[in-house]
């Protein structure tokens, strides 16, 4: 969907990929990412820490939704929504049908992807399920371009 903006200029507000769950896919989505921001003229600061949450989530995908040899997918969609007067915000959720894994016993260099993703954006929702995993992030409020 298309919104026209000054000057002619129109803006993409919903992108959306379907990837391998593989080593690959962080790659191909902060440049999804990273193309959309400039687009919609994102804030430098904030895009990077966008660029970082949703790199991570993928990641996560990768590293630690599927078994061994088992081909996945990851879901990517990306959302600009109205946020009050003069503002918006980013919705970005990635999904991912594998199965939901407790935590390793041994923790060290792990499990600092949440609070990275947290740190990153204005809201952070994990729902894990058997069936698979949905990241929902928010960002924080920008002014309209």
């Amino acid at each position: 969907m298309n919104i026209g903006l000054a000057h002619g200029v129109r803006r993409e507000l919903l992108v959306r990929r379907v990837l391998a769950a593989d080593a690959m896919a962080p790659s191909i989505v902060r440049r999804m990412f990273r193309d959309w921001f400039r687009e919609l003229e994102w804030p430098g600061d904030d895009a990077d820490d966008l660029l970082l949450a949703v790199s991570e989530a993928v990641s996560n995908v990768s590293d630690h939704a599927y078994p061994e040899g088992v081909a996945g997918r990851v879901v990517v969609r990306g959302r600009c929504l109205p946020a009050g007067p003069g503002q918006r915000q980013l919705v970005i959720t990635v999904r991912d049908n594998g199965s939901w894994r407790p935590s390793p016993e041994w923790h060290e260099n792990r499990r600092r992807g949440l609070p990275l993703m947290r740190a990153c954006t204005a809201s952070l929702n994990v729902r894990g399920t058997p069936n698979g995993t949905r990241v929902r992030m928010i960002s924080r409020p920008a002014p309209n371009p």
